[in-house]
């Protein structure tokens, strides 16, 4: 009977324990910042909310898209006829790339509406900051 209890004691603990790391990862942000533009992407978990400014040429978009959480694995998706925002991070390695392509307002006397893309590649998401600033360089 006292093993049959410590089985039960055991389970129940182990699903508070994922219960408590899953609501630990709902209200964390994930932040992307490419290794050499520093263009960065940050977004709420599961909200969806995004935001994403490149260091160059002061552009910047944003909106909500489906978030899917699986394991160590994130994912961010926002597809429209006007944006394609796809972003794919690994918690566990620390490492995420994401695309971002958008149109952007349209200028006085153009019919169609410059088209932006972007590619952001973070081999550390541990270090990455909603800024321009450079990351730091490893040197071994």
């Amino acid at each position: 009977m006292n093993s049959k209890l410590a089985i039960i004691g055991l389970m129940i603990s182990s699903v508070l324990a994922i219960s408590v790391s899953a609501q630990k990862l709902t209200t964390q942000q994930v932040i992307l910042q490419d290794d050499k533009s520093g263009d960065h992407l940050i977004f709420a978990v599961p909200s969806g909310e995004y935001k994403f400014e490149s260091c160059k040429g002061n552009i910047s978009t944003g909106g909500v898209g489906r978030v899917n959480v699986s394991g160590c694995k994130v994912d961010l998706q926002d597809i429209s006829e006007t944006r394609r925002v796809v972003a794919e991070i690994d918690l566990c390695s620390g490492v995420g790339k994401a695309d971002i392509a958008f149109q952007g307002d349209s200028l006085s006397g153009r019919v169609d509406p410059a088209t932006f893309e972007f590619v952001v590649s973070d081999s550390n998401t541990r270090d990455s900051t909603f800024n321009c600033e450079p990351k730091a360089i490893d040197v071994k």
